[in-house]
């Protein structure tokens, strides 16, 4: 029984769009099920990395976080939350100048309702964006996953650049050796305040002058006692 050449030229675009899927296929971000908002227990905790996230946006070029610190096997926020005082505590104090002053407030989390920002939660990676731009170009954006917590900051971002970013809590904590469900994301920004030195007293000239004088009167009186 001879097959229909329409039926042969159908079942080869059929098997060739089937394979094609399968090359185009993107690798996927893993939900973590039964993370529950994050409370993926188990892990360890992790050494940050500035390239754990970036912001920048899909046109624009990413650009990673300016430096990092964690994990920290604690709560970022809430009564217990430890983040905010090791900011105001100087934990970025190095990336600043000297006569730079700088203040923290805690502005947004993602798991609460916010004007501000969104982070894929439940997930080891996904994206995060701003829905607007900060007054400030200077942030932290904490990554909570299990017990931990990482944070990352942002110093002199220019916005120009894009709101929307990527994040990977493999700088939190892994279970074997895969980064755990994001818990929550929060959003901390900076008011730094350059501190002008107090100009240095320059004596004036006729301070100088009776200096002069007094001191040569000194010597004179000197050299007369010595004869």
């Amino acid at each position: 029984m001879k097959t229909p050449l329409s039926k042969i030229i159908g079942s080869t675009i059929l098997a060739t769009g089937v394979a094609l899927s399968f090359i185009a296929a993107p690798a996927q971000a893993v939900k973590i099920s039964g993370g529950g908002g994050g409370d993926d227990t188990g892990g360890v905790l992790s050494q940050c990395s500035t390239s754990d996230i970036s912001l920048g946006g899909v046109l624009g070029d990413l650009v990673d976080a300016t430096a990092c610190k964690g994990a920290f096997g604690e709560n970022d926020t809430g009564k217990q939350g430890t983040l905010l005082g090791k900011l105001d505590a100087g934990l970025f104090a190095t990336e600043f100048d000297n006569n730079e002053e700088v203040s923290w407030s805690l502005l947004a989390k993602s798991d609460e309702t916010n004007n501000l920002f969104d982070a894929k939660e439940n997930f080891n990676t996904g994206d995060w964006s701003f829905k607007q731009a900060l007054s400030t170009d200077t942030f932290v954006l904490s990554l909570k996953s299990s017990t931990g917590y990482s944070a990352y900051l942002f110093k002199d971002y220019d916005w120009t650049k894009g709101l929307t970013g990527i994040f990977n809590t493999i700088g939190v904590s892994t279970n074997k050796g895969q980064g755990q469900a994001l818990s929550h994301a929060s959003l901390f920004a900076a008011n730094v305040t350059t501190v002008t030195p107090p100009p240095v007293e320059v004596p004036e000239p006729a301070t100088l002058v009776g200096l002069g004088l007094a001191f040569g009167g000194m010597l004179a009186s000197r050299r007369r006692q010595s004869h």
